[in-house]
């Protein structure tokens, strides 16, 4: 009789083993993975919230990882509280990302920008969500902030305003400054920034309120250069070389001047 060994006896078994090892494997993970066919959750449901609750959470939460996350925390933190998942798992500490206007870069406010990545978790179309934060970027650039005063302030000081007329940091900083007299990377800059974002997340809250209770909350409209700016320079005009309504002269001196 011909002796077998424990290699030849196990080597079939454990190919075996292993397919059906494999074979489970990927059984779980196409079971587990996305159903194209199957509709999206989103938008994400929306519950009216207090102004002025989200306003006070986002001054002291911005101590925990600044402007864009003190926007955002404050408003999937109340609306765990109320749904539970998946707001409660909601990765918030990602939008540490947005400090000095994304990543100390001095872009886009990283209140506004907050503010607007919350705008498109709960309006379902393109067109109403650019209307809103449309409308956010208008009162940003045009209102004198901060107009925020906390009840129990981290750093108790007489709080000068300006008008950004610009949603970047770098500008909206910079005005404010020269303005204030302090220089930016100070505290008195630092709790500027806290108070502008609490304002940027209550006026947030009040047109998503708005919104869902079927108002309008736009009541800002472009400046008169900027308009005219477009009349030239956007989508389908003449030289149709731009995009964008942000106000052109914060940044565009010369050009402000030779259009006057």
């Amino acid at each position: 009789m011909k002796h077998v060994t424990r290699r030849q006896i196990l080597g079939p078994i454990g190919i075996v083993a292993g397919s059906c090892v494999l074979t489970s494997c990927l059984s779980e993970n196409l079971v587990s993975s996305p159903d194209k066919d199957k509709k999206s959750s989103f938008p994400w449901q929306y519950a009216t919230l207090e102004p002025d609750i989200t306003a006070e959470r986002t001054y002291y939460d911005c101590s925990k990882g600044h402007c864009m996350y003190g926007v955002f925390a404050p408003v999937v933190s109340q609306l765990a509280e109320k749904y539970g998942e998946s707001y409660e798992s909601f990765p918030v500490d990602m939008m540490r990302y947005g400090v000095g206007g994304t990543g100390d870069s001095g872009s886009l406010c990283g209140a506004l920008n907050g503010s607007a990545a919350l705008i498109g978790l709960f309006i379902k179309t393109e067109e109403e969500m650019k209307q809103l934060i449309g409308e956010l970027f208008l009162w940003y650039e045009q209102t004198e902030l901060p107009i925020y005063v906390p009840g129990k302030a981290i750093l108790d000081i007489e709080m000068p305003k300006s008008a950004s007329n610009s949603v970047l940091c770098h500008v909206s900083a910079t005005t404010w400054c020269k303005i204030s007299g302090y220089k930016a990377f100070t505290k008195p800059q630092k709790e500027c920034c806290k108070r502008l974002t609490a304002d940027t997340a209550k006026k947030t809250v009040e047109i998503l309120n708005a919104h869902f209770a079927g108002k309008s909350s736009a009541v800002h409209k472009l400046d008169e250069k900027v308009e005219k700016c477009k009349s030239c320079h956007t989508k389908d005009s003449k030289m149709s070389d731009s995009r964008g309504t942000m106000n052109c002269g914060s940044c565009h001196f010369s050009l402000a001047k030779a259009h006057p």
